[in-house]
């Protein structure tokens, strides 16, 4: 009984924890760039096979575990988003099943990446994302001058017909280094990173969130269902203790 109430609240926990990062994800629907999450639950034996084996694969995330060996994290998936035109020229999305990355510093001199090429023109001349992070190229941040501005489909920029840079396209060798830091961009804790070589910008277009709304509601609703249902069997274990603790401690 006592198991089945621990085994009914920690179903409870998990539920909560996916309804957390469902809910996230549709606030998140129209960010462009954004990166999907879900909840992992997997058992001892799972962990165990996967890191004697070395197979399977954690795509960041936080593991948490608990006393029966159940371990829940949540990971990100890096499949590519449609590509939706916008015909804004600072706008700028990467064509390659969702391998790379365009590179930003941050005030603090943080490097930072992100699929979210949704730039625009600093009025120091620089290219800056939403937040004013500074989009990197191979001699350093970019800046733009003149009226026309043009990216190549390698990352070439180009102002009034002179080549300015190069974008820094990275790629992310170790996906367990991946730290999501915002919507739509991360961060990396170790140095797993490299220049990209196989990828493709497509200049006026930008890359929506990589799922579905609708799926995500569907899994919206079966969380809810499953977290009552847990709630339900706590509740029935929780009555049944209390009529056998009443009924055992009663003098006839």
């Amino acid at each position: 009984m006592l198991d089945g109430m621990r085994m009914a609240t920690e179903g409870m926990l998990q539920m909560s924890v996916r309804q957390d990062i469902v809910t996230n994800n549709l606030a998140n629907v129209g960010t462009a760039g954004y990166r999907r999450e879900s909840l992992v639950i997997e058992s001892f034996n799972d962990v165990m096979n996967r890191e004697m084996t070395g197979k399977g694969e954690v795509t960041g995330g936080g593991g948490v575990e608990n006393r029966s060996g159940v371990r829940h994290y949540s990971a990100t998936h890096q499949g590519q988003g449609a590509l939706k035109e916008s015909g804004n020229p600072f706008d700028l999305a990467l064509d390659d099943n969702g391998k790379a990355f365009f590179t930003l510093q941050g005030a603090n001199g943080e490097m930072k990446f992100t699929r979210g090429g949704s730039f625009k023109l600093h009025p120091s001349g620089h290219l800056v994302a939403a937040d004013g992070s500074m989009v990197m190229g191979q001699r350093g941040p970019i800046k733009a001058s003149g009226s026309d501005f043009k990216v190549n489909d390698d990352g070439t920029v180009v102002c009034d017909g002179k080549e300015v840079d190069k974008l820094l396209i990275s790629s992310i060798e170790d996906p367990k280094a991946v730290d999501r830091k915002d919507g739509s961009s991360f961060t990396v804790s170790t140095p797993t990173v490299v220049a990209a070589k196989d990828f493709r910008i497509k200049q006026g277009f930008t890359e929506a969130a990589n799922f579905n709304a609708l799926t995500e509601m569907v899994e919206l609703m079966t969380t809810m269902r499953n977290f009552e249902a847990n709630q339900k069997a706590l509740q029935s274990h929780d009555q049944r203790l209390q009529k056998t603790v009443n009924e055992l401690g009663r003098v006839r």
